[in-house]
């Protein structure tokens, strides 16, 4: 078999995110992985053993699915007579696996569609919050309610960009791009279900938890100079904000990205009673929401070209 070229993967992942969107739910790789995580937390005990098995189980699960998938793809082809066509299909099943592993299109629009509710009609887009934020929505601000979808698309730019294409590129210089970036997105599902500090999940989200801080510890850094690249009229705002707010979330990585798009906007960014980002920036107000996701939409754009210029060499 004659592996796709990582690049012609990531080229065509990337036309069918922005073409075609999201795939249906039953043929969701991402929908699946859920499910599997969902069935083990109702099997287990609530214990980090637990948690650590469902990781396990979870993680090497879909790097071995993904492999499986793509070299049936190849052996069906190759059972058709035609010698170029298992080629192609290994080439489109990767990169359908590739996509589901990231989300440009979903989430600029799903942040554009929040955002542009909070003035037209703040009840609704509190509604929607929740896709976005895991906080409750139901006392929040407008300017609350920017905050929060302006930290979500700075925080998920990490979570669902930068941090699936880092480990696709490194580890196609091994030949298991595609399963490293399935492998990721496993680990990210597992903590967005079970990392959670509530006396039923506590224990047994532990080891998710603290893998989803593990892997994104890298790609949250690299979204400093991403998003100062993006908006050098900024960059020292942004560095300066990043550099005094980084560590004030929960989250070990999550202040880097807000921090910066803070910096990049001169806002500030609030969750009420948990942390306050860029306190001496104004409230954000409308405009600001479309400068984040023109910022955020720069940098994705800007991960995506890099990824594909480090991964020319294997062609």
């Amino acid at each position: 078999m004659i592996e796709p070229s990582p690049l012609s993967v990531l080229i065509l992942a990337i036309l069918i995110d922005i073409i075609l969107g999201e795939p249906p739910a039953a043929l969701h790789p991402v929908v699946m992985i859920g499910k599997a995580v969902e069935r083990l937390r109702q099997m287990l005990p609530r214990r980090k053993l637990s948690g650590l098995a469902i990781s396990v189980v979870v993680i090497s699960g879909a790097a071995l699915a993904g492999s499986a998938l793509i070299r049936l793809a190849h052996a069906a082809g190759a059972l058709a007579g035609v010698s170029a066509m298992g080629d192609i299909l290994a080439l489109i099943v990767s990169a359908y696996l590739l996509k589901s592993t990231f989300a440009f299109r979903s989430l600029i629009s799903t942040s554009g569609e929040i955002g542009g509710l909070i003035d037209e009609d703040l009840d609704s887009a509190k509604r929607l919050l929740p896709a976005l934020v895991s906080r409750n929505p139901l006392d929040l601000t407008h300017a609350q309610a920017r905050s929060a979808v302006i930290e979500s698309l700075s925080e998920n730019y990490v979570d669902t960009i930068v941090s699936p294409l880092f480990y696709y590129v490194l580890f196609s210089y091994l030949g298991l791009g595609v399963e490293a970036a399935l492998a990721f997105k496993a680990v990210s599902t597992m903590d967005s279900m079970l990392g959670y500090r509530t006396e039923e999940l506590r224990e047994i989200g532990y080891v998710p938890a603290r893998l989803d801080d593990i892997l994104n510890w890298i790609p949250a850094r690299m979204s400093l100079p991403l998003i100062m690249i993006s908006s050098p009229g900024r960059s020292l705002d942004i560095l300066m904000a990043c550099m005094r707010y980084r560590s004030v979330t929960p989250s070990p990585n999550s202040g880097w990205p807000m921090a910066a798009a803070a910096g990049a906007l001169g806002t500030r960014m609030e969750k009420p009673g948990v942390y306050t980002i860029l306190d001496e920036g104004r409230e954000p107000e409308s405009e600001d929401i479309s400068s984040a996701i023109s910022l955020i939409g720069r940098a994705m754009a800007l991960t995506a070209l890099l990824s594909a210029l480090l991964l020319m060499p294997l062609r």
